[in-house]
């Protein structure tokens, strides 16, 4: 974790001879923002209300994991054939094609099925085409943010973009509830209302696929009406690097490789794991509600830090993003087992002390990801930044992938969970230790340094 300098970016302009910084950088960023929040959201759809449906639609954990395991699955599948079109045709046809996606299964759960058999089957294909749109919604954030912003931005573009992945799910956690009541089996079974009930969630399951298909046809709208892959002019010296169309995944290095590693596994399994919180917690007497509750503050407190810290980064000329990645996961490790603690019955329980650990760490890890985005960019470089934000996501959904896969088995518990989050920030430690710091990207830009001279670690 060494670093040359750590001098504050005072004495560099945004814009240097040859570039231009246009104001509708930010509305680009903004459209990219609403494809990533409503692609989280669709993701996170059941999760929030997992009591209702078992009660009204009989489902199951592993129905509810399953629906959840086809973004890991499907982002698996096609992330390579992502990261040869957003390099041969920019960004604009295949952010446009990821809302087509999105649009288009949440049409199919939103059609009114009379057949729970069929519904479940379109709320398959659903997550099966919104995990197809993945890639895009959580890779495509590095190439915008070298595309569009200066050097003294980029980290807080890419911070914007990269916590956009948390933003859905934390509208999901506070939408969801507030729409489809929170309902169980007793309730409707010993209720005098039993019919009028189940009639009561079935509508408002519906309302909330119809909403989720208004705000993907307008997210679609106003990407087809402006959305261009780059600006006239570029905004730094490094964005008119021709990213070379033979250095792919193989050029990779082994120092690149380390902060893939250690970016992938603590976020996999923290997605993974906020996604199925209720199911965690419910064991412990945390209702639906309160479950729903600890998820939104949490994810909401931890994209405000993530943010500032981003910022703060930006205010750098050579910042050391290893140094305090390593810190925020040794937080974020010590928070977990805090809160694993407590899930063991051996420190004191209760809502306020999960809502407390939970919010301290997934604050400190999630304000360590976009660094590591950041990190495994400027040591691939000139590798491109899909490139290798597409490898960085991948490892995010193989290792969330392996946690979801395990709630196919009910029979494991859900203890497990707790001691995986707690061991997957401990991993990561080492590999942020031993990664050698480079800034290939911005010494580029800094100093104008030849194409051939940059080393691609």
């Amino acid at each position: 974790m060494t670093v040359d300098e750590e001098t504050p970016l005072v004495a560099v302009s945004p814009s240097q001879p040859g570039t231009r910084v246009f104001w509708y950088r930010w509305y680009v960023l903004l459209v990219y923002v609403g494809l990533v929040t409503l692609q989280g959201a669709v993701w996170n759809h059941w999760g929030p209300i997992a009591s209702s449906m078992k009660a009204v639609f009989n489902w199951d954990n592993a129905t509810l994991g399953l629906l959840t395991l086809w973004g890991p699955i499907t982002y698996v599948v096609s992330f390579y054939g992502w990261t040869l079109f957003l390099r041969y045709r920019g960004l604009r046809l295949p952010c446009l094609l990821s809302v087509g996606l999105v649009a288009v299964g949440c049409a199919l759960k939103a059609i009114p099925f009379q057949s729970d058999a069929v519904f479940l089957a379109m709320c398959h294909a659903c997550g099966v085409l919104n995990g197809f749109a993945g890639p895009v919604a959580m890779a495509a954030g590095t190439k915008l943010a070298a595309e569009w912003f200066p050097m003294n931005e980029r980290v807080t573009a890419v911070a914007i973009a990269a916590l956009s992945q948390s933003l859905g799910p934390t509208l999901s956690f506070l939408i969801g509830p507030l729409i489809v009541q929170d309902v169980n089996g007793t309730a409707l079974t010993i209720g005098f209302e039993f019919n009028n009930t189940i009639s009561a969630v079935r509508g408002q399951v519906s309302l909330y696929n119809y909403i989720d298909f208004g705000v993907a046809f307008a997210l679609l709208l106003l990407t087809l009406m402006y959305f261009p892959s780059r600006p006239k002019l570029p905004p730094s010296i490094s964005s008119q690097v021709e990213r070379s169309t033979d250095r792919g995944l193989r050029h990779l290095g082994l120092n690149t490789w380390l902060i893939v590693i250690a970016y992938g596994i603590p976020s996999g399994v923290s997605g993974a794991f906020n996604a199925v919180l209720a199911i965690n917690v419910a064991a412990f007497g945390i209702d639906e509600t309160e479950a729903d509750w600890i998820g939104f503050v949490s994810t909401a407190v931890s994209m405000a830090v993530g943010l500032v810290a981003g910022r703060i980064v930006d205010c750098f000329r050579r910042p050391r993003m290893a140094l305090t990645s390593f810190l925020l996961m040794t937080a974020s490790a010590l928070f977990y087992a805090w809160l694993t603690l407590i899930c063991d019955r051996l420190l004191p329980s209760g809502f306020y002390y999960v809502l407390a650990s939970n919010i301290l760490g997934i604050s400190s890890m999630t304000a360590a990801f976009p660094l590591f985005y950041e990190l495994a960019c400027e040591s691939a470089f000139p590798v491109g930044e899909e490139t290798t934000t597409m490898v960085v996501t991948t490892a995010n959904n193989v290792f969330s992938g392996v946690f979801l896969t395990v709630l196919l088995f009910p029979q494991a518990g859900t203890l497990w969970m707790n001691y995986l989050m707690t061991g997957s920030c401990l991993i990561s430690l080492p590999l942020v230790f031993f990664f050698k710091e480079v800034y290939n990207r911005r010494q580029f830009d800094l100093q104008g340094v030849p194409e051939d001279r940059i080393q691609a670690e």
